[in-house]
Protein backbone atom coordinates (compact mmCIF):
# COMPACT_ATOMS: atom_id res chain seq x y z
CA UNK A 1 0.00 0.00 0.00
CA UNK A 2 3.19 2.33 0.50
CA UNK A 3 3.62 2.57 -3.22
CA UNK A 4 -0.36 3.43 -3.75
CA UNK A 5 -0.13 5.84 -1.35
CA UNK A 6 3.09 6.97 -3.11
CA UNK A 7 1.11 7.15 -6.55
CA UNK A 8 -1.75 8.53 -5.31
CA UNK A 9 0.15 11.47 -3.76
CA UNK A 10 2.44 12.34 -7.12
CA UNK A 11 -1.30 12.26 -8.84
CA UNK A 12 -2.04 15.10 -6.17
CA UNK A 13 1.22 16.97 -6.88
CA UNK A 14 0.62 16.41 -10.52
CA UNK A 15 -2.97 17.82 -11.00
CA UNK A 16 -2.19 20.86 -8.39
CA UNK A 17 0.63 21.14 -11.10
CA UNK A 18 -1.86 21.35 -13.82
CA UNK A 19 -4.11 23.66 -12.12
CA UNK A 20 -1.48 26.51 -11.36
CA UNK A 21 -0.89 25.98 -15.06
CA UNK A 22 -4.21 27.25 -16.01
CA UNK A 23 -5.70 31.12 -16.23
CA UNK A 24 -9.23 31.18 -14.35
CA UNK A 25 -11.00 34.11 -16.89
CA UNK A 26 -13.75 36.78 -16.12
CA UNK A 27 -15.16 39.54 -17.82
CA UNK A 28 -17.63 42.63 -16.95
CA UNK A 29 -18.81 45.23 -19.76
CA UNK A 30 -21.13 47.78 -20.84
CA UNK A 31 -24.06 46.11 -22.85
CA UNK A 32 -25.18 49.75 -23.75
CA UNK A 33 -22.02 49.86 -25.91
CA UNK A 34 -21.75 48.73 -29.57
CA UNK A 35 -18.15 46.91 -29.72
CA UNK A 36 -18.13 45.91 -33.42
CA UNK A 37 -17.65 49.37 -34.69
CA UNK A 38 -14.30 49.55 -33.06
CA UNK A 39 -10.70 49.61 -35.05
CA UNK A 40 -8.16 51.66 -33.36
CA UNK A 41 -7.07 51.85 -29.73
CA UNK A 42 -4.27 54.21 -27.57
CA UNK A 43 -2.91 53.85 -24.27
CA UNK A 44 -3.84 55.00 -21.17
CA UNK A 45 -0.84 56.47 -19.01
CA UNK A 46 0.26 55.80 -16.67
CA UNK A 47 -0.95 52.28 -16.43
CA UNK A 48 -2.67 51.47 -12.96
CA UNK A 49 -0.83 50.34 -10.07
CA UNK A 50 -1.41 48.97 -6.31
CA UNK A 51 -1.63 51.81 -3.86
CA UNK A 52 2.06 52.15 -2.54
CA UNK A 53 2.16 50.70 1.14
CA UNK A 54 4.67 49.91 3.80
CA UNK A 55 5.00 46.16 3.87
CA UNK A 56 8.72 44.71 6.07
CA UNK A 57 9.94 48.61 5.50
CA UNK A 58 9.39 48.37 1.95
CA UNK A 59 7.24 50.73 0.52
CA UNK A 60 4.87 49.87 -2.85
CA UNK A 61 4.92 46.67 -4.65
CA UNK A 62 8.25 45.55 -6.77
CA UNK A 63 6.18 42.97 -8.45
CA UNK A 64 4.01 45.62 -10.39
CA UNK A 65 6.35 48.23 -10.34
CA UNK A 66 8.71 46.69 -12.77
CA UNK A 67 9.47 47.87 -16.25
CA UNK A 68 10.27 44.35 -17.61
CA UNK A 69 6.75 43.66 -16.90
CA UNK A 70 5.27 46.73 -17.93
CA UNK A 71 6.72 46.24 -21.50
CA UNK A 72 5.93 42.91 -21.97
CA UNK A 73 1.93 43.14 -20.88
CA UNK A 74 2.03 45.97 -23.29
CA UNK A 75 3.39 44.00 -26.25
CA UNK A 76 1.63 40.55 -25.52
CA UNK A 77 -1.71 43.14 -26.14
CA UNK A 78 -0.58 44.71 -28.73
CA UNK A 79 0.43 41.80 -30.19
CA UNK A 80 -3.07 40.10 -29.54
CA UNK A 81 -5.04 43.25 -30.80
CA UNK A 82 -2.96 43.99 -34.50
CA UNK A 83 -3.40 40.01 -34.79
CA UNK A 84 -6.92 40.67 -34.34
CA UNK A 85 -7.82 43.39 -36.80
CA UNK A 86 -7.06 46.71 -34.16
CA UNK A 87 -4.83 48.98 -34.68
CA UNK A 88 -2.86 51.42 -32.71
CA UNK A 89 -4.31 54.90 -33.33
CA UNK A 90 -1.93 57.30 -35.29
CA UNK A 91 -0.63 60.60 -34.02
CA UNK A 92 -3.04 63.02 -33.81
CA UNK A 93 -5.88 60.59 -34.72
CA UNK A 94 -8.58 60.03 -31.87
CA UNK A 95 -8.80 56.20 -30.89
CA UNK A 96 -11.97 54.60 -30.77
CA UNK A 97 -11.13 52.79 -27.59
CA UNK A 98 -8.50 52.91 -24.27
CA UNK A 99 -6.45 50.76 -22.58
CA UNK A 100 -5.35 50.16 -19.80
CA UNK A 101 -4.31 47.19 -17.07
CA UNK A 102 -3.42 46.51 -13.49
CA UNK A 103 -1.32 43.39 -12.37
CA UNK A 104 -1.26 42.58 -8.62
CA UNK A 105 -0.09 39.82 -6.83
CA UNK A 106 -0.60 37.66 -3.47
CA UNK A 107 1.17 35.02 -2.21
CA UNK A 108 -1.13 31.79 -1.59
CA UNK A 109 -0.43 28.58 0.44
CA UNK A 110 -1.49 25.50 0.21
CA UNK A 111 -0.82 22.18 2.06
CA UNK A 112 0.71 19.44 0.44
CA UNK A 113 -1.60 16.00 1.09
CA UNK A 114 0.22 13.35 2.08
CA UNK A 115 -0.59 9.52 2.91
CA UNK A 116 -0.21 9.44 6.81
CA UNK A 117 -1.20 5.84 7.67
CA UNK A 118 -1.11 2.55 5.70
CA UNK A 119 -3.01 -0.68 5.51
CA UNK A 120 -4.73 -3.12 3.49
CA UNK A 121 -8.68 -3.17 2.17
CA UNK A 122 -10.82 -0.39 1.21
CA UNK A 123 -9.90 3.39 2.29
CA UNK A 124 -11.37 4.53 5.42
CA UNK A 125 -12.04 1.65 9.04
CA UNK A 126 -14.58 -0.14 8.00
CA UNK A 127 -14.93 -4.15 7.83
CA UNK A 128 -12.22 -6.03 6.34
CA UNK A 129 -9.01 -4.30 7.46
CA UNK A 130 -7.01 -1.65 8.10
CA UNK A 131 -7.65 0.83 5.90
CA UNK A 132 -5.66 4.17 4.63
CA UNK A 133 -6.18 7.81 5.25
CA UNK A 134 -5.10 10.82 3.29
CA UNK A 135 -3.06 13.69 6.06
CA UNK A 136 -1.45 17.17 5.54
CA UNK A 137 2.08 17.63 5.93
CA UNK A 138 3.71 20.95 4.88
CA UNK A 139 2.68 23.53 2.78
CA UNK A 140 3.54 24.88 -0.83
CA UNK A 141 3.63 28.66 -1.24
CA UNK A 142 2.41 30.13 -4.83
CA UNK A 143 2.71 33.70 -6.12
CA UNK A 144 -1.07 34.12 -7.57
CA UNK A 145 -1.05 37.18 -9.98
CA UNK A 146 -4.16 38.45 -10.92
CA UNK A 147 -4.00 40.58 -14.49
CA UNK A 148 -6.75 42.93 -15.14
CA UNK A 149 -7.24 44.63 -18.67
CA UNK A 150 -9.57 47.60 -19.26
CA UNK A 151 -11.19 48.76 -22.44
CA UNK A 152 -12.22 52.65 -21.85
CA UNK A 153 -14.55 54.65 -23.66
CA UNK A 154 -12.50 57.68 -24.64
CA UNK A 155 -15.78 59.72 -24.83
CA UNK A 156 -16.93 58.94 -21.39
CA UNK A 157 -13.79 58.25 -19.74
CA UNK A 158 -15.71 55.06 -17.88
CA UNK A 159 -14.94 51.41 -18.51
CA UNK A 160 -16.46 49.54 -21.51
CA UNK A 161 -15.20 46.01 -20.76
CA UNK A 162 -13.01 44.51 -18.42
CA UNK A 163 -11.34 41.59 -18.07
CA UNK A 164 -9.26 40.07 -15.71
CA UNK A 165 -7.20 36.54 -15.19
CA UNK A 166 -5.72 34.66 -12.11
CA UNK A 167 -3.18 32.33 -12.29
CA UNK A 168 -0.61 30.81 -9.88
CA UNK A 169 2.85 29.82 -10.15
CA UNK A 170 6.09 29.26 -8.26
CA UNK A 171 8.21 32.34 -8.99
CA UNK A 172 7.25 35.68 -7.45
CA UNK A 173 7.40 37.64 -10.98
CA UNK A 174 5.26 36.21 -13.68
CA UNK A 175 7.32 34.69 -16.88
CA UNK A 176 7.30 36.39 -20.45
CA UNK A 177 5.41 32.42 -20.72
CA UNK A 178 2.80 33.07 -18.15
CA UNK A 179 2.21 36.72 -19.30
CA UNK A 180 1.46 35.39 -22.51
CA UNK A 181 -1.24 32.74 -21.37
CA UNK A 182 -2.88 35.40 -19.64
CA UNK A 183 -3.03 38.16 -22.18
CA UNK A 184 -4.63 35.41 -24.62
CA UNK A 185 -6.87 33.76 -22.50
CA UNK A 186 -8.38 37.38 -21.13
CA UNK A 187 -8.26 38.87 -24.36
CA UNK A 188 -10.11 35.50 -26.51
CA UNK A 189 -13.46 37.35 -24.50
CA UNK A 190 -12.74 40.53 -26.26
CA UNK A 191 -14.82 41.77 -27.84
CA UNK A 192 -18.37 40.49 -25.57
CA UNK A 193 -20.60 38.14 -27.86
CA UNK A 194 -23.98 39.59 -28.47
CA UNK A 195 -26.33 38.57 -25.43
CA UNK A 196 -27.92 36.05 -27.74
CA UNK A 197 -24.60 34.46 -28.18
CA UNK A 198 -23.03 34.33 -25.16
CA UNK A 199 -22.42 31.84 -22.88
CA UNK A 200 -21.85 31.91 -18.97
CA UNK A 201 -18.43 33.22 -18.31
Amino acid sequence: MRLAGFALALASIAVLSLACANVRVRTDYDTAIDFAPLQTYAWLDPPLREASRDEGGQSGDPFTENTLVDKRVRDEVNAWLSSHGYRAAGEGEEPDFLVRYELVSREVVRDSPVFVTGGFGGFGYGRGGVGSSIGYSGSTTYQEGTLILDVIDPATQQIAWRGWGTSQARDLQPSPERLQRTVAAILARFPPKPKADRRAE
